[in-house]
C-alpha cells in the first residue's frame, strides 16, 4: 500500500533549476537536466535520491550559439592497442603459463630412462610389476650386496616395470 506525502512532485524533490527529462523502463533510470544543461541519471530503480552526472554541459536546446569564451575540447588522450588489450593480454598470460606448466608436468612424468647396458660379467633383467630388489636377488640366487653393487645409484624403493637392472653372473 503506497504512502502519500506532500513532497511527490519534481518542485519539491529536485533542487531548484533541475527537471526530469525521461525515464528508461528497461534500466529503470530517470534522467534529469540542470540549468546549465547537464544530464543526470538516478540510479537504477530510485526515482530520486543520489544523482551522477551522465556527461559535460551542453548549450539548451535551440540555442547552437558556442560561447567562444570556454573552447570545446578533444579527447587527447591516445589509447594504443596496449591499454585496450591489457586485461585480454593478461588473461592470455596466466594461460600460457598454465599451459607451459603443464606441458613441464607431462614432460617430466614421462621421463625417459637411458637404457642400462650391463658388463661382461652380468646379464640385463627388466624389471616387472611388484618386483624388489630382494626378490630379484633370491630369484637369480645372487646376493643382494652384489646386485646393488653391480647397479650404482639403485633405489630399491624405486623400481619402475620397465626399467633394466644388471644381474652380476656368480
Amino acid at each position: 500500500m503506497s504512502r502519500w506525502s506532500q513532497y511527490d512532485t519534481d518542485e519539491e524533490r529536485l533542487p531548484e533549476g533541475m527537471q526530469r527529462i525521461g525515464y528508461d523502463a528497461d534500466t529503470q533510470t530517470y534522467t534529469f537536466r540542470d540549468r546549465d544543461g547537464s544530464i543526470w541519471e538516478s540510479a537504477p530503480g530510485n526515482q530520486y535520491g543520489q544523482l551522477h552526472r551522465v556527461n559535460t554541459t551542453f548549450p539548451p536546446y535551440g540555442d547552437d550559439a558556442h560561447d567562444d569564451t570556454e573552447p570545446l575540447q578533444e579527447p587527447t588522450e591516445n589509447t594504443s592497442w596496449r591499454h585496450e588489450m591489457g586485461p585480454l593480454l593478461n588473461w592470455f598470460l596466466l594461460v600460457g603459463l598454465f599451459l607451459l606448466f603443464i606441458f613441464w608436468f607431462i614432460g617430466g612424468a614421462t621421463k625417459r630412462v637411458a637404457p642400462t647396458t650391463c658388463r661382461d660379467h652380468s646379464s640385463p633383467y627388466k624389471i616387472k610389476s611388484g618386483d624388489s630388489c630382494w626378490a630379484i636377488a633370491e630369484e637369480h640366487r645372487v646376493p643382494l650386496d652384489s646386485l646393488l653393487q653391480e647397479n650404482q645409484g639403485l633405489d630399491c624403493d624405486k623400481l619402475a616395470p620397465g626399467n633394466t637392472l644388471c644381474i652380476p653372473r656368480v
